[in-house]
């Protein structure tokens, strides 16, 4: 047992482990500075790191000791130091702590002085912040109460600002109150018997949210409290909140490990796999458990967290060197030792409080914890018997807690029936919060939830209570059922709760297959093959292991129904889908079929006329007589389709068109949708009919089919359909996920015309399915690729740039590269960064280093911005919005109002990009480089001392500033909004903004200083959302981040005036679609800053590098996985989106297909796009290479696609004339050329021609 639990007021807690948070460092965590401070960033989202952290200083200090630079220099010190950055340190440490209200609050807190922590080796300061919050103390709910602890709130200070107002302070501040929670808390930390878990919050291992598991040791010790010194003793007493938990974790790995994770970032680098691979990811059911710095770890978390390390440290084995049979078998140990600590029953607590909620008790937890001390004491184990004997006689009980068993609870445990009761020991088996307890427990909160099941039917089928409460804002998880019904304690011999002995017991089977295919959905998949299931189970972190075969498959099957469909691939491989995601594929197939074969509308249009009238009517050209003719057959299947989809990049007008058909319609009988406000905004804006859009989750909100709280939508047959509209447009479709589409279709009745708007070349969507592409693939035309227009039956394609976006230039064809299609013959020219530069249209900008891109991305800011220099933070403020005034050197911001205009409508005037968040080039760095480099004047004023400061202090982990550009990432409604709005105050995830305020003018009409910032969003202008200090800190999601540079994925949906796209080379996140979407965000200028050559980037064009071609889905056909290399991991696409050889090999269009097999059945070897550098030095990529040795002729096969276009067919011939300069010469019989060009082309109705294929082979080739 702990020694704590020794002041007056704290209780003694069971024997439990700590999480212990600590920042990302790139050595290791060995009490040195990191190696490159600068690259890691992903220290920052610790708000104290982001604060202090000083980059000269450190970068100064790289690699230095920390007890050598606390010696020397302790300003020094960086603030990691503080958030537990050396606890592998082999040596002592001690640093100075001042309290931080020692110079805000000098009535109550001027006397503490600065005190010293002495740190010993491989010691973690740990500080549990959740006990310390006032608002987790206090209350019916709170701490104290529920766990009886002697907290006295007449015992903290009344803390007054500067001006007499009262100081809206979080934290316990009196020696007592702290020590009463400290104690309590360090009292169920024993060491031998607790493991601590180290975890990180952000590291560059992966772009998820979770928590990273960084080490696990035992511990070794628990330090005592130390009082902060006072001045003469006098004043109100306080403890630093720290205190030293020692580890055993050591590099020989004898008690405890550390993951090789900078091996396993290594290995990205050198060979391109996802690191996260390689991750533990702390276990989902316990994120609370990893958070507020360090807390309690149940022993249930501990077992949960141990079978995750063992289940990555299998994973590191393959492909990592290291001691990890030995770290494995240590976990083994551990786990034997905490199964048994953990009980049978580690949800009793919960399982009390769901019983005594209707007779008013509320200390179910506490009292599970006196029967645990009473246990251990006495030497028993049966927790039941003794709840049995304390209800009887609470005098047994002893202490506060027995008077709190009133008459009502004990009489109504006493004549509790037996099915209830067995209920409650099933619940108790499972290691569940106390809400879900009573969510299960109470019929009325059970019904209440959704959760249509009697005890019976949970007593029946334990792991119902996963898949009935997976939509749950706090689901019960697989993993906690699962491990309450085998929790291989000895002596468990009473289980006719839940008599599981079976390891393929078919409820489990069941289960776990609904887990794994939700886990698939949320990667994408809308459903799984049988052999994929299979090994997913297999690589689970079980216990004991469930691995599944074809033989427990096929017995479990029958039991699926309503829970889980069964289908097939296209190779009739057994295939299993959510039964949620079979009605959403029924819906829309019905949907989607169904109009498809319905009757086109009437009341045909002059089309062109509809066109000239919007466009004007200048003398067309050639290029934009196609351009309008194109639009007119765009805007017919419009109108007379009963579901159409409109499809194109970025720039080729498809607003324009929807425009003109919004013109041909009644306005109230139009819906327009989109994914995002962002997206809604600009849509109102460019069919010229603001106000009358809607976000999809504000629309299905309404007809109950999605759910605020946990961004849920479904189709409900039960709720009201919406009649109010004939035709329904929905842009940016590519975002929308198969639920989404879905509970669409299911909310809108009597619709005559639906519009799907988008471009399916584009990342997919967050979530299951890829239904825009997969609808655009049923509707494309056969031979699509070669027709002009590309308009029948439903589709509409735009394949024109505007005007100001000719098809030649630079940027578009650089995009069209990534789109998934048959190569320009213009793009080898833009790669080799010698294409004619379309007016500025694209830069390219090739760097090799980090600081040499911070170089060449100012000078490109400088260049774009109209900058006077890198010191121009004024002429910065203005490309943000903000207002020059005299010779100030600061602009102003203000929001829109009457005929000004506010800074937000240049929030997306330009915007930098990135595929990554972490990194020296990732976009947490840049925004903090760029916000160091040219808003140094604005953060001098927010940092200012005295009654003098106009705008608020830096707010949040990034310090964000009056004027800085933000974007928001949780979705809310605000009450702090002004002007107050007609309708709901809502800021959605992704709507970007400038800051705006506070900013305390002489007209100000609040007391006090600004105390927070103010926001402009650019889809909501006028309007002034309001971001107290309180909703940034470590935890939870903080509301804004600063949005100069965003990643690729945060900007799906948004166009910019110009963009500064930045790509890192290699990079485990790069894919065709994320480079596709980087390249089509701009509207005018695109400058590509790429590290290494720029050709280097060119294999991720190919099929093998799409993420839509990855995702399983079965909406109109059934999938076909085909498995391709890519570098040394193996990977599965859709064979319906890729373009096989029989050889193998992934090309880019049908015809290619069908001239590779040619030659490969013929025996001909080829090279397929194989760089050729031209006596010119530039080099071309041939789609065919195939060399001769024998004869001594290399001949280069051309196939060419689009030859109908004019810009295509003269790109194309400049291509040919370098070929011809070159000496490679087009094939003539009777030519004894030694480079031979064969060009073949698609035939007007699209496809090759196979016989002229061969023949040229035999008499070219073979001949």
């Amino acid at each position: 047992m702990a020694p704590y639990a020794s002041v007056e007021g704290a209780r003694q807690l069971p024997t439990q482990h700590i999480t212990i948070r600590v920042p990302w460092h790139d050595r290791g965590w060995d009490g040195c500075v990191c190696d490159d401070p600068l690259g890691n960033t992903s220290c920052l989202i610790l708000r104290r790191i982001g604060e202090e952290k000083q980059d000269a200083v450190e970068v100064r200090r790289s690699g230095q000791r920390l007890d050598q630079i606390a010696s020397d220099a302790p300003g020094d010190l960086p603030p990691c130091v503080g958030e537990r950055a050396s606890f592998m340190a082999p040596f002592a440490l001690t640093r100075s702590i001042t309290h931080p209200y020692s110079s805000i609050y000098p009535d109550t807190h001027s006397h503490y002085l600065p005190t010293l922590l002495q740190q010993p080796s491989y010691t973690a300061a740990c500080v549990p912040f959740r006990w310390m919050l006032r608002e987790e103390v206090e209350g019916d709910v709170g701490l104290a109460e529920r766990l009886k602890l002697g907290w006295i709130p007449e015992q903290e200070p009344d803390i007054r600002n500067p001006n007499g107002t009262p100081a809206n302070t979080a934290w316990l501040q009196e020696r007592g109150n702290q020590l009463a929670l400290l104690d309590t808390f360090f009292s169920a930390v024993t060491p031998g018997d607790s493991l601590c878990f180290f975890y990180a919050k952000r590291t560059p291992l992966s772009e998820q949210s979770r928590r990273v598991i960084i080490g696990v040791g035992r511990v070794s010790s628990v330090g005592e409290a130390v009082e902060y010194r006072r001045k003469d003793d006098a004043g109100m007493r306080c403890v630093l909140w720290e205190r030293n938990v020692g580890h055993s974790i050591r590099p020989g790995f004898a008690d405890g490990f550390l993951f090789p994770y900078r091996e396993a970032l290594a290995l990205a680098e050198e060979e391109g796999v996802a690191p996260e691979d390689l991750v533990a990811f702390a276990p989902d059911d316990h994120f609370d458990e990893y958070s507020y710095g360090s807390e309690l770890l149940s022993q249930d978390g501990a077992v949960a967290s141990l079978l995750v390390c063992a289940s990555s440290l299998r994973r590191i084995q393959t492909r990592i060197e290291g001691p990890w049979d030995q770290a494995l078998a240590w976990i083994d140990t551990e786990l034997n030792r905490i199964w048994r600590a953990r009980g049978a029953f580690p949800g009793l607590g919960s399982a009390i409080a769901a019983f005594g909620y209707e007779w008013g008790f509320q200390h179910g937890t506490l009292l599970a914890y006196e029967i645990q001390l009473k246990l251990e004491r006495e030497g028993g184990n049966d927790p039941w018997g003794c709840l049995d004997s304390i209800t009887e006689d609470p005098a047994k009980l002893g202490g506060s807690l027995a008077g709190m068993l009133t008459s009502g609870f004990r009489s109504g445990w006493q004549e509790l029936p037996r099915k209830r009761r067995a209920l409650l020991r099933l619940l108790a088996r499972c290691a569940l919060t106390e809400d879900q307890a009573l969510r299960i427990y109470d019929k009325t909160e059970r019904s209440a939830a959704g959760i249509n099941l009697t005890d019976e039917d949970v007593l029946g089928n334990p792991y119902l209570l996963y898949e009935q409460d997976r939509s749950s804002l706090d689901p019960i998880s697989f993993a906690i059922v699962d491990r309450g019904m085998f929790s291989d304690v000895p002596g468990d011999a009473n289980r006719e709760d839940s008599a599981l002995d079976d390891p393929a017991d078919q409820r489990r089977v069941r289960a776990l297959t609904v887990r794994l295919l939700e886990e698939a959905a949320s990667e994408g998949h809308a459903l799984l093959p049988r052999s994929w299931l299979i090994l997913r189970a297999r690589e689970e972190p079980l216990h004991p292991p469930c691995p599944l075969g074809e033989s427990v498959l096929d017995t479990t099957e029958p039991s699926f129904g309503g829970v889980v469909g069964c289908s097939t691939t296209g190779a009739d491989e057994p295939a299993y889908q959510l039964d949620r995601l079979v009605t959403c594929r029924t819906i829309i197939r019905k949907e989607v079929n169904g109009r498809r074969r319905g009757r086109p509308h009437g009341t045909p249009q002059r089309w062109r006329e509809v066109v000239d009238k919007t466009l004007g009517d200048a003398n067309p050209d050639g290029e934009e007589e196609r351009r309008r003719e194109e639009k007119a057959a765009a805007l017919e299947q419009l109108f007379r389709s009963r579901l159409s989809v409109l499809v194109g990049p970025a720039g080729t007008g498809k607003t324009t068109v929807l425009k003109m058909l919004c013109s041909l319609l009644p306005r109230d009988e139009v819906l327009l949708l989109a994914p995002t406000g962002k997206a809604r905004v600009r849509l109102e804006e460019q069919t010229e009919r603001r106000g009358s859009g809607q976000t999809l989750a504000q629309f299905l909100m309404r007809y109950r089919r999605y759910r605020a709280d946990t961004r849920a939508y479904f189709p409900f047959a039960k709720a009201e359909r919406c009649a109010d509209y004939r035709t329904v447009i929905v842009d940016e479709c590519s975002m929308l996920t198969e639920e989404q589409l879905a509970a669409l279709f299911d909310a809108l009745h009597n619709v005559e015309r639906f519009v799907l708007v988008g471009d399916p070349h584009q990342l997919p969507p967050i979530g299951t399915g890829r239904p825009f592409a997969d609808i655009v693939r049923n509707y494309e035309p056969a031979g699509v690729d070669t027709r002009f227009p590309r308009c029948d039956g439903g589709y509409a394609e735009l394949t024109i740039p505007s005007r100001q976006r000719g098809r030649g230039r630079p940027d578009v064809l650089l995009a069209t590269q990534f789109a998934g299609r048959a190569m320009d013959p213009g793009v080898d020219a833009v790669l080799d960064n010698n294409a004619d530069d379309g007016d500025g249209a694209l830069r390219l900008v090739q760097w090799n280093h980090p600081q040499d891109l911070v170089d060449k991305l100012l000078a490109e800011m400088i260049r774009l911005l109209e900058l006077d220099g890198a010191d121009d933070e004024v002429g910065f403020e203005e490309s943000l919005g903000g207002n020059r005034f005299a010779d100030l050197p600061h602009a102003f911001f203000r929001n829109e109002y009457g005929d000004h205009t506010g800074a937000a409508a240049k929030a997306d005037g330009w915007q930098i990009l990135s595929p990554i968040r972490a990194g020296s080039v990732g976009v947490d760095w840049l925004n903090r480089m760029i916000q160091d480099r040219f808003r140094s004047a604005v953060r001098e004023r927010a940092e200012a001392g005295g009654w003098t400061r106009k705008v608020p202090q830096p707010i949040g982990p990034q310090s964000i500033l009056y004027g800085d550009k933000v974007i928001n990432v949780v979705n809310s409604r605000r009450r702090d909004v002004w002007p107050k709005p007609e309708g709901e105050a809502y800021v959605a995830n992704g709507d970007i903004g400038i800051v705006v305020g506070q900013y305390k003018g002489r007209k100000a009409k609040y007391k006090g200083l600004p105390w927070k910032i103010e926001v402009e969003f650019a889809g909501q202008r006028g309007y002034k959302y309001g971001f107290s200090r309180a909703e940034f800190g470590d935890e939870g999601n903080n509301p804004l981040e600063l949005a100069y540079a965003l990643t690729v994925h945060r900007t799906q949906g948004s166009e910019f005036t110009d963009t500064l796209v930045v790509l890192t080379n290699p990079c485990w996140l790069l894919s065709r679609e994320l480079l596709y979407t980087a390249l089509t965000r701009h509207r005018k200028r695109l400058v590509v800053l790429h590290q290494g050559p720029l050709a280097t980037y060119r294999s991720f064009s190919s099929d093998q590098h799409s993420e839509v071609a990855r995702r399983m889905t079965n909406l109109f056909s059934a999938p076909t996985p085909k498995e391709t290399a890519v570098g040394s991991d193996a990977r599965f696409l859709e064979d319906g989106l890729i373009h096989r050889t029989e050889n193998g090999d992934l090309v880019r269009s049908k015809s290619e297909v069908i001239i590779a097999d040619k030659l490969y059945s013929r025996g001909i070897d080829y090279a397929y796009e194989q760089p050729l550098r031209l006596p010119s030095g530039r080099v071309r990529y041939p789609d065919f290479t195939i060399t001769d040795y024998a004869m001594g002729i290399t001949f280069y096969w051309e196939h060419l696609g689009l030859l109908n276009d004019p810009g295509y067919r003269a790109r194309w011939k400049r291509k040919r004339a370098e070929y011809t300069a070159a000496g490679i010469r087009p094939w003539q019989r009777g030519d004894d050329a030694e480079h031979v060009l064969i060009e073949t082309q698609d035939g007007p109705e699209g496809g090759i021609d196979s016989v002229e294929v061969a023949r040229l082979i035999d008499e070219v080739i073979a001949g």
